[in-house]
């Protein structure tokens, strides 16, 4: 910890963000430009959902640019590939802040990274914006730079927990990444579980960035438990489910939202049967306003985004931003953007709707439980 800590220091010292300056308020505000910052996996086991999120941010941005941008600026996302893994997440902060001199930072695509660049963001007083992960360290504790638009696992876990139950099913497994090093992620199964007055009747650790799960299944394969709930990324969390069949565990897969339509590629047939809670809706349900404006933003801008839960989840991250950016008005600081996301209290966006205030960035409650059918297609 002491190594890592010394590591942080000597960058943020190269980085000159050893503390906030006013002047930093006005970086990546230009008279036509507002300039953002996104690390993402755009390579490695989590490639898919990085690219999906930034896609459809694009596409939004595209959109929004085509019409004059926001006061007169138009956006612009520059998104640094970290491959899903820490250190190079916390190196992209930097770079983002200091090189790029970025506005903000926006739509982190993974706990991990979001959690390395939590220090950097409090020193150099920058807004973290729209992370695609519901980790508990990126929502549990407020923050005042992290503004978050989508639901926390926490609630994800609660609606798999209050699933299960309903159906009757009682002896449940859980998995998680072993760097959650507090076990956060167990935490909140073991705590949702406890409401029904339950426990977690096993649970190991598995590497997000690879495909050895013989731990995890050596673990719960001799349990077989009725459910395992996986907040795991799709190379592990696939491998596990295969693995976990052919030893013979007549068990329930759930997992939270994050490794989206990558798992039915992942798995083929298997995926079949497989339960993911959601944060945004169904992207095929063009009867939800929200999701027709999707379709029609990628059709008007040409944009090659998946149609995907995290390609959706990235469009409507952007159009929250983008009307928390017509709500700061003309002269754009950080400390006024912040108050104009707080004033939006609750805004429909076409059937999603987000709030916040002073004391809650957390913008979305909305989650939903869908069930992957025997043609890969999600359904609720």
């Amino acid at each position: 910890m002491k190594t890592k800590m010394k590591r942080l220091a000597a960058l943020l010292l190269a980085a000159g963000v050893g503390h906030a300056l006013p002047a930093q308020a006005e970086n990546g505000v230009k008279a036509g430009e507002i300039l953002i910052g996104q690390s993402a996996s755009l390579t490695g086991g989590a490639a898919e959902v990085g690219q999906q999120v930034r896609d459809g941010a694009l596409a939004y941005f595209e959109l929004l640019n085509r019409k004059g941008g926001v006061h007169g600026r138009k956006i612009r996302l520059i998104t640094l590939d970290d491959g899903g893994q820490t250190q190079r997440g916390e190196e992209n902060t930097i770079r983002l802040i200091n090189e790029a001199k970025v506005f903000l930072l926006f739509g982190y695509t993974g706990r991990n990274t979001s959690e390395a660049a939590l220090p950097i963001i409090d020193k150099a007083d920058v807004p973290f914006f729209g992370a695609a992960t519901g980790g508990e360290t990126i929502h549990g504790k407020f923050n005042k730079n992290v503004i978050n638009v989508r639901a926390s696992y926490k609630m994800e876990t609660e609606a798999m927990v209050n699933f299960l139950v309903t159906i009757g099913q009682k002896n449940i497994g859980m998995i998680y990444h072993t760097d959650d090093t507090t076990k956060s992620n167990l935490k909140m199964t073991e705590d949702a579980l406890a409401k029904h007055g339950l426990k977690v009747i096993g649970s190991s650790a598995v590497d997000r960035n690879s495909s050895d799960v013989k731990s995890a299944v050596s673990a719960l394969a001799p349990l077989n438990p009725e459910a395992v709930i996986c907040n795991a990324a799709v190379k592990p969390l696939s491998e596990f489910v295969r693995e976990m069949r052919k030893a013979g565990a007549n068990t329930q897969f759930l997992s939270v939202s994050f490794v989206g339509s990558p798992i039915v590629k992942a798995l083929g047939p298997e995926a079949s049967g497989v339960i993911m809670s959601q944060v945004v809706p169904l992207p095929s349900k063009k009867s939800i306003p929200i999701v027709a404006e999707f379709h029609a933003a990628l059709a008007a801008t040409g944009s090659q985004a998946a149609v995907s839960f995290n390609a959706l989840e990235g469009f409507i991250t952007a159009k929250v931003f983008g009307e928390a950016l017509r709500r700061t008005g003309g002269e754009v600081t950080r400390a006024k953007f912040i108050r104009a996301v707080e004033s939006i209290t609750e805004l429909d966006l076409g059937g999603y709707f987000v709030g916040y205030s002073p004391a809650n960035h957390n913008g979305s409650k909305f989650v939903d439980i869908t069930v992957i059918n025997k043609n890969g297609r999600f359904l609720n």
